[in-house]
């Protein structure tokens, strides 16, 4: 196995390795928010840490990816807390290999919750 992926010429050595899309769509409901990531075909498997932050800066969902095993992840993160979110959010996506604090690549993007959305109806 190892033979075939370090012979690939598709695939890219670790110091190449790059969050190439990010895409962010909540959902209806409010409460759960589709977080999409696209990395650069990689020999080696990379870490993500994707975190989603309120306007205020206060982390209210979050998750980690030890030794992604596919190019494309679909994720889908839970928004935290007692009142239902609304307002302006912001995903961030860290590529890392072996330090966190240090990583490679990363993404951010932005996203919005209606009022009306995160009703119980």
């Amino acid at each position: 196995m190892d033979l075939i992926i370090q012979n690939n010429a598709n695939l890219f050595p670790r110091d190449q390795i790059r969050i190439e899309r990010l895409e962010v769509a909540p959902y209806p409901d409010g409460r759960r928010v589709k977080v999409t990531t696209q990395i650069t075909p990689f020999r080696e498997r990379p870490n993500l840490d994707i975190a989603i932050f309120d306007a205020d800066g206060a982390r209210v969902a979050s998750s980690s990816v030890i030794g992604a095993m596919t190019f494309k992840l679909e994720l889908n993160l839970h928004l935290r807390g007692d009142t239902a979110p609304e307002g302006t959010f912001s995903v961030r996506v860290k590529l890392y290999f072996d330090d966190i604090d240090a990583p490679q690549d990363a993404k951010q993007a932005q996203f919005h919750i209606e009022p009306s959305a995160s009703g119980d109806e």
